[in-house]
């Protein structure tokens, strides 16, 4: 079954709508606020080796100068970095929070999971680390403000880098996406915030977890907050409950680490929307206070 771009602007979209031009006269000015030295941004990829790029797209008022958060943002399978950069309700969320985007590119548009029919093509979570050493060289980060977000498969990203990776990211939140099966047990990358967002009527990601032409498994997304529940040192039931707009969020907090977790769901199928950006802005800012 092809994943739904819901919710994601294409091209073709932006042009039968009569919208391509305002995004390409408003990704040039994003251009002119990068510093001389980035040499990339929303229209020029950021490279860091062969089909391996990124691309950015600053909030419009920032100087360049002081340092800023990096909210890298996953695309989803069959979706490109250049579709979450002329997504402007996506961008506007993450601009208003006092985030630059960051847009990496999947290799054939998609992403190499451990137990996904992608494995093996590129260690996505060495390349998101290549990714964020060279945004860190070309801008001014700040290093206490770096989250990863993604969608679907670009979640199941987002899910290794919070276990495998080197720690550099201080927050994530992933959205309609988990570890594939195999799921780990453990993990070596240091425990962090996590909020995952899902929808209980996913067909595509099913909360459980669903068979591909009987090679493939995706997991279960109760059982993988299990485990991170485990590695952050949190109670197994929630300490709270609450509701974020459309979401109904599981709160577990007071945990070992000092690193909440959290579980929101919302009654809909297998998409993305900005707004939950927004519903959890103050669990993100309260998290990345503490680091």
């Amino acid at each position: 079954m092809r994943p739904r771009r819901c919710e994601l602007i294409t091209a073709a979209a932006l042009r039968s709508e009569g919208r391509m031009s305002r995004i390409i006269l408003s990704l040039i000015g994003f251009l002119g606020l990068l510093l001389p030295a980035s040499a990339c941004g929303p229209l020029q990829p950021c490279r860091v080796g062969p089909d391996a790029f990124y691309l950015v797209a600053p909030p419009p008022e920032w100087d360049g100068k002081q340092p800023i958060g990096a909210f890298v943002f996953i695309h989803g399978h069959r979706a490109t970095a250049a579709e979450m950069i002329g997504y402007r309700e996506l961008v506007a969320a993450i601009h208003a929070q006092g985030f630059m985007l960051v847009a990496p590119q999947g290799l054939g548009d998609s992403w190499s999971t451990p137990g996904s029919p992608g494995d093996g093509r590129r260690d996505e979570v060495a390349f998101v680390s290549k990714v964020m050493d060279d945004v860190s060289k070309r801008f001014s980060i700040d290093p206490k403000r770096i989250v990863a977000s993604g969608f679907s498969q670009g979640a199941s990203v987002v899910w290794e880098i919070a276990c495998h990776g080197d720690g550099r990211f201080q927050a994530f939140l992933p959205i309609a996406g988990v570890w594939w099966q195999p799921m780990p047990k453990e993990c070596k990358a240091p425990p962090r915030p996590l909020l995952h967002i899902h929808g209980m009527a996913d067909p595509v990601m099913p909360m459980g977890g669903r068979n591909l032409r009987d090679r493939w498994k995706q997991g279960d997304v109760r059982d993988a907050m299990v485990t991170l529940k485990k590695v952050n040192g949190c109670a197994a039931h929630p300490t709270r409950t609450e509701a974020r707009g459309p979401l109904t969020c599981e709160m577990f907090e007071g945990c070992l680490s000092d690193k909440p977790v959290a579980l929101c769901l919302h009654e809909g199928d297998h998409h993305t929307n900005p707004r939950w950006i927004t519903d959890v802005k103050d669990w993100l800012a309260a998290v990345l206070r503490k680091e």
